[in-house]
């Protein structure tokens, strides 16, 4: 029995250890799902990756002028915990540095930790080529190395965090572009802040 002013026993040190011990696990634990959860929805923009499912109208032989027809699928891979939706993106499509190609891509989510497939046909018009286009143009459908640039302009929403953090992001979009052969896989799609030279 306890008498006025005897101290409470001290727990034994095995038993202050083993609460010691569980104590820094959980908060230990803690920090590493939290940074886990935090890294996760702020850093893990969903990567893009493009293919040319079509490609017609190039006849360099005929004409200087050519009259390119498109249609591109866009592949969309969300890594992220968070459903993301994508509005305003344009598409542009290159050979050399003239325009053969452009389409608006219509407003998409894609769920967390999922995919979509966005299949789009480019607009065109009539485009004169330079003799050196034209003849490199001939040259790389007869060895089969035929490539377009794409170039995607992404709109960032205004007070959008997740996508634009005040420490990196200098505008307002965000440009993705990638290297496509007609008829060939995906081509993954490099992010940029500002459009490509």
């Amino acid at each position: 029995m306890a008498t006025a002013g005897s101290e409470e026993p001290e727990p034994k040190p095995q038993l202050r250890g083993l609460i010691l011990s569980i104590v820094i696990t959980l908060c230990v634990g803690g920090l590493i799902v939290g940074y886990g959860k935090w890294d996760s929805s702020v850093h893990h923009d969903p990567s893009f990756s493009v293919r040319l499912t079509e490609v017609h109208g190039l006849d360099p032989a005929r004409s200087p002028v050519i009259r390119p027809g498109f249609n591109l699928e866009l592949h969309v891979d969300n890594k992220g915990i968070d459903r993301t939706c994508k509005e305003e993106i344009t598409v542009t499509v290159f050979y050399g540095d003239m325009v053969v190609g452009w389409a608006d891509v219509p407003d998409f989510c894609v769920d967390k930790r999922s995919t979509a497939d966005v299949n789009l046909k480019l607009s065109h018009a009539d485009v004169l080529l330079t003799d050196t286009l034209r003849r490199r143009l001939a040259s790389e459908l007869r060895s089969e190395e035929l490539e377009f640039d794409v170039e995607m302009r992404m709109v960032i929403p205004m007070g959008s965090d997740r996508e634009c953090r005040a420490d990196y992001c200098t505008s307002r979009q965000s440009f993705r572009w990638c290297r496509a052969k007609p008829g060939q896989g995906y081509a993954h799609c490099d992010q940029f802040q500002t459009r490509r030279v």
